[in-house]
């Protein structure tokens, strides 16, 4: 806040005229006397104010002395206002009470007798007065009455380098510009920095200034950092840099599609990809700035790229067919957009007539290489869609897409599942787990949202001119445009969609056309199916496919008559009863029990085997040493059986008995 400057009569001003005193003021106009010859002239305040030169320091008056008596008691707590007669009866002797004078508080007596006796009574009347407060009470009382009561600490701010050097300020200065493109430090590191730096640059230490305390130079550094202050995580810091320091002139537009911002950013969402990974995709969205309409958005597995940004350009300028979900309209009774009254019958039944239809004349996109590229540039100058690259490291040219982005994240990804919170310390260590969309389900999903809530969502961006703290939807914003501002729509047809998808050549066989490993098949492949050319070699066909959308690809058909809708066999499928059901509860039992991949279950059967084999040689040594044993058994018996049927005494033939070997 700044003081106000004030002058008061008996003050001498500096004008170029030489010195004059300020004598008296009536209607506006002030009486001045010339110092040296002492003549009077007469002077407007307002031509005053134009004479002082420029800088002119005038005296500035206390305002607590220029406001009435009881502002000042009232700015007072109960104490002060209570020794207020005390202090009176102590300058001149008249009864605190408003009775008769007390002998104690007579004028001939001493000062110190009367201040002890006035600690006494204010003691008796319940306030406990210090006697050293008391005599700064008084002299204050009698310098300036009761506006000397008031504490001028209450409100006084100092400024932050009054008692800083200036070779202390300058050298911190320095130290904190230094600090530009590197990690974050503590202050402790500063204060040891700015230290050294003194500490070079004053060799003698009787001229060096003292090194401020490490609480200054926290304050220091915060007051003249800012938002570059060093202990601020650097990436918040480079972040900070890159915001413009001119005035902000922001970019007016008329009508919708006079400027739609384009950009892309990575969700904060797990999904199971069309390859079966869980991965978090990234979204490109274009969003009309005047209205705050998304004009498309397309979904991908990785960084997109020229091409993906073809699709988008694609799902933009072709109105999207009516979703499953389209009874959402009808049961929050929302109306259908305006431009939809243009449509022929035909029309009516594939176009989504409930969002509004803006075509894009003005993309604004940031520098990057997949903006860039042919693809997406040949796509708009085909339907002369103008291109502007918005200035390098501007983070603000794009605030409106940036805005959607955030928005996205608050209100749609922390209520899917598989959100994984934005931050690694806010990520749970079981968000992979459990049931997760498909890229194409997340799609299907945030196309629903943005139709029926972000377009019918009121915006602070979109403030209402006539009604406080009211704000319109994009699709009202619309609604209101397209009338006053001769928004008409020429809706694009299929061709234009296609023509905008990336192609590729393949064959068709007899289950159909095999693609990024799926089958997709239609009844009108027929004469398509396993034909040859006369070298025994498989012709190939052109077939247009959207990388966001897995369930169906496009090819002419042979008599030129039209586009082909080839869909995939394994999702039509998926559409059988409990299918969906079913997969749900596989998915869930496969977590919970004990399952093999492919590698492991390779690794149990070579266990497996090699077990089985050590069973097997084990069984077969053991049977071999049993055969032995019987063998030696056998031979042992016939031998004894012979030398008992034997005629001959041959019982002391010791021969004999080294043949009955039994063990």
């Amino acid at each position: 806040m700044i003081a106000q400057r004030t002058i008061a009569l008996g003050q001498t001003v500096h004008l170029d005229a030489g010195d004059f005193t300020l004598v008296s003021f009536a209607n506006g106009s002030y009486r001045l006397r010339d110092d040296l010859t002492g003549d009077y002239q007469v002077m407007h305040h307002l031509q005053l104010a134009l004479l002082l030169p420029p800088g002119q320091a005038l005296a500035t008056s206390d305002p607590i002395d220029t406001k009435p008596i009881d502002e000042v008691l009232d700015g007072l707590d109960d104490t002060k206002r209570a020794i207020i007669p005390y202090l009176q009866q102590l300058i001149d002797g008249t009864p605190a009470d408003g009775g008769e004078p007390l002998p104690e508080f007579a004028t001939h007596v001493s000062k110190t007798k009367r201040l002890d006796s006035t600690v006494l009574a204010l003691s008796k009347a319940g306030f406990e007065v210090p006697l050293g407060t008391l005599k700064r009470r008084l002299a204050a009382f009698e310098k300036k009455g009761v506006s000397g009561l008031v504490d001028r600490r209450e409100g006084r701010k100092e400024k932050a380098f009054a008692r800083v050097p200036d070779d202390v300020q300058t050298a911190l200065a320095k130290l904190i510009v230094s600090y530009e493109g590197k990690s974050t430090v503590t202050y402790t590191a500063i204060r040891a920095e700015l230290k050294a730096a003194l500490m070079d640059q004053f060799p003698d230490p009787a001229d060096r200034p003292k090194t401020p305390s490490l609480s200054t130079v926290e304050r220091l550094v915060k007051h003249m950092g800012g938002d570059q202050n060093p202990t601020i995580p650097a990436k918040r810091r480079e972040t900070a840099a890159l915001s413009p320091k001119r005035m902000h002139r922001p970019r007016q537009v008329f009508g919708p599609g006079d400027e739609c911002q384009m950009d892309a950013t990575e969700l904060d969402i797990l999904v199971r990809m069309p390859n079966g990974e869980i991965g978090r995709p990234h979204l490109t969205a274009l969003v009309d700035k005047r209205t705050r309409g998304v004009v498309g958005l397309n979904l991908t597995e990785a960084s997109p790229k020229a091409i993906d940004h073809a699709v988008l350009l694609a799902n933009a300028l072709v109105p999207r067919k009516l979703r499953p979900w389209a009874k959402d309209y009808d049961a929050l009774g929302l109306p259908q957009m305006p431009w939809s009254k243009h449509l022929t019958k035909e029309q009516s039944t594939t176009f989504d007539s409930y969002r509004p239809y803006i075509f894009p004349s003005r993309i604004l996109i940031d520098n990057g290489q997949d903006f860039r590229g042919t693809v997406f540039g040949a796509g708009c100058d085909r339907y002369g869609i103008s291109l502007t690259q918005t200035p390098i490291h501007d983070p603000t040219a794009k605030a409106i897409v940036e805005r959607f982005f955030l928005t996205v994240k608050t209100k749609f990804c922390q209520f899917v599942p598989g959100y994984t919170g934005g931050d690694v310390l806010k990520r749970g260590k079981d968000v992979a787990k459990g049931p997760l969309l498909t890229l194409a389900e997340l799609s299907e999903l945030l196309d629903r949202w943005t139709a029926i809530v972000w377009q019918n969502r009121r915006h602070e961006g979109l403030e209402d001119d006539y009604r406080e703290n009211w704000s319109h939807s994009p699709n009202s914003m619309y609604a209101a445009c397209v009338e006053l501002t001769g928004h008409f729509v020429l809706a694009y047809q299929e061709e234009d969609f296609i023509a905008l998808l990336p192609r590729d050549e393949r064959t068709v066989q007899s289950d159909g056309i095999e693609m990024n490993g799926r089958m997709y098949d239609s009844p009108h492949l027929g004469p398509l199916r396993n034909r040859k050319r006369s070298d025994n070699s498989t012709p190939k066909v052109v077939v247009s496919y959207d990388p966001s959308d897995e369930h169906r690809i496009w090819l002419r058909s042979s008599d030129d008559a039209g586009w082909i809708t080839c869909y995939w066999t394994k999702e039509r499928g998926r559409s059988r009863p409990l299918a969906e059901a079913i997969s749900l509860e596989a998915h869930r039992q496969t977590l919970e029990t004990l399952t093999f991949s492919d590698e492991e279950a390779d690794d149990m059967m070579v266990r497996f085997r090699n077990e089985a084999m050590t069973e097997s040689t084990d069984r077969a040594t053991a049977a071999a040493l049993e055969q032995k044993k019987k063998n030696k058994e056998k031979t042992a018996t016939e031998t004894l059986a012979n030398i008992l049927t034997s005629d001959t005494d041959s019982s002391h033939d010791f021969a004999n008995f080294a043949k009955l070997d039994i063990g």
